[in-house]
């Protein structure tokens, strides 16, 4: 279970890069740097927080595999960041765009689903196949 957990991460890590790459294209050649430096920022943030929560995950597996106590998932931490994006965005209008952002943050979540849909649909049509 968590081998395959570790897996999917690594594999949201590639959509994330080539996303962050994308936004520092966006960045370089039009004239909407602010947007896609909000966007950057979003995404850089969303997938700390994604990265948090990972490690939070595979550290609550091994204390309930060895039945010791297991505090937290990082909530705090991961508002927290936001917040603190939403902080430096506010403060800097010139350099991040607050909606785009905030839209960063929200699409790793939507990466992490669409992902989740495409994958499982595969694993549907590859166990279909082996069993027909």
């Amino acid at each position: 279970m968590l081998e395959s957990l570790i897996g999917m991460y690594q594999r949201h890590e590639k959509y994330l890069a080539a996303f962050i790459g994308a936004c520092l294209l966006g960045w370089f050649f039009t004239p909407y740097v602010h947007i896609f430096l909000g966007l950057k920022l979003g995404l850089i943030v969303g997938w700390f927080n994604y990265w948090l929560l990972m490690r939070r995950t595979h550290a609550m597996t091994k204390a309930l595999a060895e039945n010791k106590p297991f505090y937290g998932m990082g909530t705090i931490a991961r508002i927290g960041s936001v917040i603190l994006a939403t902080i430096i965005a506010t403060k800097l209008p010139e350099y991040f765009h607050i909606y785009s952002t905030l839209l960063g943050v929200g699409l790793v979540y939507v990466i992490t689903f669409l992902d989740f849909i495409v994958y499982s649909l595969y694993r549907r049509k590859k166990f279909a196949k082996r069993e027909g």
